[in-house]
């Protein structure tokens, strides 16, 4: 039986993983550590969800597609009941980024393990929350990829502790856009959102009175438009 193949978003999720053994947290229908043990992209999964009806789901895909010796489903409250042994990667797709840091933080042996395990972080929300955390926290963001999937366009995240702090900024261009790049049409669209969403900030800004904080927004939004346009005439030559 074909494998059925997720969409774009969790796609990439797939290809920021190492491939060894995965830990997919908040896992719903499972699709991802399925896809990924079925195409030989990892050789063992952890399947989690905190609620026993998308566990449910999530096994009888395992045992739709025959994955029982390769796919474990796991009831667990974020990372609480997972095994660290031989984990590779742990994916947190389709939450909010101040979830998904409260996810990470609860978890001791995260930063204890070696070689570091090598975390995909994919926020709905709140991605300037969970960029914070991580710098604060010395995890090194080593590739971020933006993805348009359908009206949405979200940045997937792959990261790992190193107990040192990240060589980069944590200024407001880091909270916003991350480590994406206008190099790609996805870039763009991400990074023209990103500038929108500063626009719409700085006029709450300068509501507040704090006009120093509005024209800080207001510049970056207008430096990453200028970036976009000048990548999109190097594309044209």
């Amino acid at each position: 039986m074909k494998i059925q193949s997720p969409d774009k978003r969790l796609l990439t999720c797939a290809e920021l993983c190492r491939g060894r053994r995965i830990a997919d947290i908040g896992t719903d229908h499972g699709y991802l550590p399925c896809y990924m043990a079925a195409t030989g992209l990892c050789d063992s999964a952890l399947a989690c969800d905190t609620a026993p009806l998308p566990l449910e789901s999530a096994r009888e895909h395992i045992a739709e597609y025959g994955l029982q010796d390769k796919v474990t489903a796991i009831l667990s409250d974020g990372l609480e009941k997972v095994p660290p042994e031989g984990l590779t990667d742990i994916v947190i797709a389709g939450m909010g980024g101040e979830l998904i840091a409260s996810i990470l933080e609860k978890c001791s042996w995260l930063i204890e393990t070696c070689p570091p395990v090598n975390l995909v972080l994919q926020p709905m929300t709140k991605w300037d929350h969970l960029r914070k955390w991580l710098y604060d926290n010395h995890f090194l963001v080593t590739d971020e990829r933006p993805c348009v999937s359908g009206r949405f366009v979200y940045s997937v995240i792959q990261t790992h502790y190193t107990g040192e702090k990240p060589p980069y900024p944590c200024d407001l261009r880091y909270l916003y856009c991350g480590r994406v790049t206008a190099d790609s049409e996805d870039g763009r669209e991400y990074l023209l959102r990103q500038a929108k969403r500063l626009e719409a900030a700085a006029k709450g800004k300068t509501s507040a009175g704090e006009n120093e904080a509005a024209l800080e927004m207001q510049t970056l939004a207008a430096e990453i438009s200028l970036r976009i346009a000048s990548q999109l005439i190097i594309d044209e030559k």
